[in-house]
Formats: structure tokens, sequence, C-alpha cells
């Protein structure tokens, strides 16, 4: 991370930090329903791949991006909650 904070900056850390995280819960889920289909006892996912996925990712992605999109979510599943509870 060292390394990446040099070549992206501060900012870009936290996104892409961000941005693994999201990517990595989303592979794990289908990785984990496909290895409870195949008995695999097999507990452990590495988070290095997701990070490394995730920084070349922002080479191409403009600044900000992955904050947008996060809040947008945050925004979306916040009015579903209100809508649920305050009916």
């Amino acid at each position: 991370m060292g390394s990446l904070g040099l070549f992206y900056g501060m900012s870009s850390i936290v996104e892409i930090s961000l941005m693994a995280f999201f990517v990595g819960a989303i592979i794990s889920i289908f990785i984990i329903i496909y290895r409870s289909t195949k008995k695999n006892s097999d507990e452990y996912m590495a988070f290095g791949p997701f990070l490394a996925f995730s920084s070349l990712a922002m080479i191409f992605i403009p600044a900000n991006t992955v904050y947008k999109v996060f809040i947008g979510i945050c925004n979306s599943i916040s009015g579903v909650i209100l809508k649920i509870f305050y009916k």
C-alpha cells in the first residue's frame, strides 16, 4: 500500500481500498456459493488480487468516481429503508 500511495496519492488510496472491498465482496459471494455446492472446506480468500485489480482499474477511472457511486448506493439504500420503516 505504501508504494501505491506514492504512485496514486493519499485520496486515491481510499478509493482503491473502497473499490477493492466492493469487488472482493461481490466476487466472494459467488465463490462461497460455488464452494458450498462442492462441499469444499477451504475458507480463506486472498485480498491481494482485489487490491491489484482495483489499483489497475484506478488508472482508467476518473478521480472521485468511486466516491460518487458509493454515495449514490448509500442514498438509494437509505431511501428504501426509510420508506420501509416510515410508511
